[in-house]
């Protein structure tokens, strides 16, 4: 599956371009975390798109999430699980 986080080279900066399909396939726990604390909008949407939404909560909720990270699970996916937003 293409998709457009393949061309987004300033997300990736700290690997070779053209490693960035393999972690796209063989990394998602560190593509998900990377695309939710330094991707645009569009690359937040890219990357759902990609991976499904599924399975970026399943990353999500065993990962140590970052505060940017958090609010963007918030405001994407409805995605709270330490209740940091909870009423």
């Amino acid at each position: 599956m293409k998709t457009l986080l393949e061309h987004r080279r300033p997300l990736f900066w700290d690997i070779p371009e053209h490693a960035i399909k393999t972690a796209l396939q063989d990394s998602p726990e560190w593509v998900i975390s990377r695309v939710f604390e330094y991707g645009s909008i569009a690359d937040i949407d890219a990357l759902i798109a990609f991976y499904g939404t599924e399975k970026i909560k399943t990353v999500l909720s065993t990962s140590n999430m970052k505060p940017i990270t958090r609010s963007m699970a918030f405001l994407f996916l409805g995605f709270d699980p330490e209740g940091y937003y909870a009423a």
